[in-house]
């Protein structure tokens, strides 16, 4: 029985050695993720986390519960969200006015790590003086999403509509082959997919699919969360992790550079979508706002062709809306007004806007909304 208690020690030391090391690396800040677990966080144990208020249980997939308030937790925020009743990271829908303007994207929108008063959202309706709608949901929120939950809720009293273009992940968002190569997990997700063929908008959806209530599946609960929540050593698993995906993601030639690297019907299926969006938005005049990740904006950077993104399909697509529409539409490229630090725009531990980022967009997005005189009332009689 020696070395059952030998091989004890061996495997509790070594932990142990794993855990302390982890923690030094992690407060030193050479991990890729350095989050502090949540036993060590100032947490408001009475409200639920963020997990439990995020569904796959709609036509569009990723959405919240209505009327609820949760926390959301990682190294370098600690914020409560709150959704409406229907949903929506917002204030209640009952009050709109037809001077509305609804607000479509995914996690950049949402306001994704930030209170509810830094969302860019939040910013935009204060210096407008006008009411925006957010609909705006994290959980790989693409496009052809934005085109259902539009469809849906486009009941509500609005004249126009902000469309938040994230390219770093909206090219792959909707495309099933995409999310058919990663875990088979993945393919559990109750999520829409373009369809293949002449129709992708039609929406195709995973024979495996699952409609969920939470996130509090394989790949959010059980030993994965508990690791997550309780030790520090779970930065460095999640290091190793990141490494892998990344070196497969490499292997199969998946873009990591959203402005630059879409394949040519990733392109044309996320214009596509837009494109209805438009169609269904009638009269309304359109804003598109392209939003550069971290990734991009060092591409860019170091591109010895600048701009070179612009001649694109997917870009020039864009460009096109207002050529062929009667109603306004106009298209902002964040990347065109980038400030000369743009670290702290985005989160030290997270490639999200951090608060200084998205006042940032917000008063880009305010001063081209005033300057092309789009959403005013005459243009949308």
């Amino acid at each position: 029985m020696s070395w059952i208690k030998s091989s004890i020690i061996v495997l509790f030391s070594t932990l142990m050695t794993l855990e302390i090391s982890s923690f030094i690396l992690t407060k030193s800040k050479l991990f890729i993720v350095n989050n502090t677990p949540k036993l060590y966080q100032s947490i408001d144990h009475d409200v639920q986390d963020i997990v439990y208020g995020r569904t796959e249980r709609d036509l569009w997939g990723a959405w919240h519960k209505p009327n609820g308030t949760y926390q959301h937790v990682k190294g370098c925020f600690n914020v409560k969200m709150s959704f409406n009743e229907v949903g929506a990271r917002d204030e209640t829908f009952t009050t709109l006015s037809d001077n509305t303007l609804i607000l479509l994207g995914d996690s950049f929108a949402e306001g994704y790590g930030v209170s509810y008063e830094d969302t860019s959202q939040f910013i935009i309706e204060q210096n407008l003086n006008r009411q925006v709608a957010n609909f705006g949901a994290s959980g790989s929120f693409g496009p052809l999403q934005e085109l259902i939950i539009y469809n849906e809720f486009k009941y509500l009293p609005h004249n126009g509509l902000i469309v938040y273009v994230l390219p770093a992940n909206d090219f792959r968002d909707n495309d099933a082959q995409y999310w058919s190569k990663r875990d088979p997990s993945d393919r559990t997700r109750y999520r829409p997919y373009f369809s293949n063929g002449s129709q992708p908008l039609t929406p195709y959806f995973f024979p495996e699919a699952i409609k969920r209530d939470n996130f509090l599946h394989k790949n959010f609960g059980g030993l994965k969360q508990f690791i997550k929540n309780n030790f520090w050593s779970s930065n460095a698993i999640r290091n190793v992790i990141i490494l892998m995906r990344e070196a497969n993601l490499w292997k199969l030639k998946i873009n990591l550079w959203g402005y630059y690297d879409a394949s040519l019907t990733q392109q044309r299926n996320l214009i596509s979508a837009y494109d209805a969006i438009l169609d269904s938005a009638d009269n309304k005049d359109v804003l598109f706002v392209l939003i550069p990740d971290q990734n991009d904006i060092v591409r860019n950077r170091d591109d010895n062709i600048p701009d070179r993104y612009k001649s694109q399909d997917w870009y020039q697509g864009f460009q096109k809306f207002s050529e062929r529409r009667s109603q306004r539409v106009s298209v902002l490229d964040l990347m065109d007004h980038l400030p000369v630090d743009t670290d702290e725009l985005f989160f030290s531990c997270d490639g999200h806007w951090s608060p200084a980022g998205n006042r940032w967009a917000a008063e880009v997005i305010v001063v081209h909304i005033d300057a092309e005189g789009i959403f005013m009332s005459e243009y949308n009689q």
